[in-house]
């Protein structure tokens, strides 16, 4: 929910105030490492696509904030992903 929250608050001004909205995925910011999802699922990057993998063995990285961002990397389509069905 929160998620949703969020795109529709930042999509509402990105078109209000007529600001570009980018966006990336998670996974730039962590050296693409298993991103913890809920119970033992993690959300993995499998080269273009993302996956919901069950998992304990997994090596994760912490994230981490770049000093200068890579602004090839974001792009215009910044709709969310939702990969787990809703609760």
């Amino acid at each position: 929910m929160a998620i949703k929250a969020s795109y529709i608050f930042l999509k509402t001004i990105s078109i209000s105030k007529n600001i570009k909205l980018l966006a990336c995925d998670g996974f730039y910011f962590n050296q693409n490492s298993p991103i913890k999802s809920l119970g033992n699922k993690w959300f993995v990057k499998d080269k273009n696509s993302i996956i919901l993998k069950e998992d304990q063995t997994l090596y994760v990285k912490e994230f981490t904030l770049p000093e200068v961002l890579d602004i090839s990397i974001f792009s215009e389509e910044s709709e969310p992903l939702y990969v787990l069905p809703a609760v």
